[in-house]
């Protein structure tokens, strides 16, 4: 009796460590895909998160400016008064509509041979052009203008040159002033002591109010060198001519960098100051080129 109940003991005790056994293998299978199922989860978390990072186009395609982010071309670089004057004035003489200009100046453009009368004529190949001059002896001008050309376009020029003008001229001279100028060119510098000539300058300028918003454009010019003999302020009076264009933001016709380009400027001249007929074309060619536009 004693032997069957042992046995039965030991059959009792291996079902026991079967059991366990099989408990634990469950347990280590289910653990085994408790953690597999982990795996697989943190790596599907993982491609999920490093995915936009891969497929987003702001790393790969450069983003548009938005049209106020940047300033425009005329915000970045303002347009130079010098050449918005000169634009104004190149319109003026190239324009399809009627013209009024005024010259004002001295010895070097009163008269038929030099660059005013020359350019006159240039103008008239597409234009009909008059050209009115000042009569120094009655103060006021001609009856008839010189005419040039033809065409259904007209151009008229007042023409207030006078010997020995200096600035001062048209600022005691009633009436040399156009006042429906729709371009003045002042032609100074070789008459005048430089102190009247510079405060006569300014203030003619600011009759003409030149370079104001409103007003008509006005254009200087740099005269012809002169000889050493000659006894005026040429070259002062230039630098005063030239100080003052900067001033106001005005353009200038370097009539003197012409004469030196063109070689010995002295052989362009009829005395010490005044040009011969080579010297006045090629003053009329320095003013055309200019307002070629």
């Amino acid at each position: 009796m004693r032997e069957k109940l042992v046995g039965t003991s030991k059959l009792q005790w291996a079902a026991l460590v079967l059991l366990v056994m099989a408990i634990v293998a469950l347990l280590v299978v289910l653990f085994t895909q408790q953690k597999d199922y982990r795996t697989d989860a943190e790596a599907a978390l993982e491609s999920n998160v490093s995915a936009p990072a891969q497929e987003t186009p702001a790393e790969t395609v450069e983003p548009s400016a938005s049209p106020s982010a940047s300033p425009t071309a005329s915000e970045e670089a303002p347009e130079d008064p010098v050449d918005a004057v000169t634009a104004a004035a190149q319109a003026v003489v190239n324009r399809g509509d009627d013209s009024v200009i005024n010259v004002l100046g001295d010895s070097t453009s009163n008269t038929s041979n030099e660059w005013v009368y020359r350019w006159a004529e240039e103008l008239g190949a597409e234009a009909s052009v008059a050209v009115h001059t000042w009569n120094p002896e009655t103060g006021t001008w001609y009856v008839e203008p010189r005419t040039f050309g033809g065409g259904d376009r007209a151009i008229t020029i007042w023409n207030g040159s006078a010997t020995e003008g200096n600035p001062g001229f048209p600022l005691e001279l009633d009436g040399m002033i156009e006042p429906e100028a729709d371009l003045t060119i002042l032609n100074y510098g070789h008459f005048g002591e430089p102190d009247f000539v510079d405060s006569a300058l300014n203030e003619l300028l600011g009759t003409l109010d030149a370079g104001g918003e409103d007003a008509a454009p006005v254009v200087l010019t740099a005269q012809n060198p002169a000889l050493a003999t000659w006894i005026g302020y040429a070259d002062t009076n230039r630098d005063a001519m030239r100080a003052a264009a900067e001033e106001r933001g005005l353009p200038v016709i370097d009539v003197f960098a012409a004469f030196e380009e063109a070689g010995d400027w002295e052989s362009l001249l009829a005395d010490e100051v005044n040009p011969n007929e080579d010297g006045h074309q090629v003053w009329a060619d320095a003013v055309r080129t200019f307002f070629a536009d």
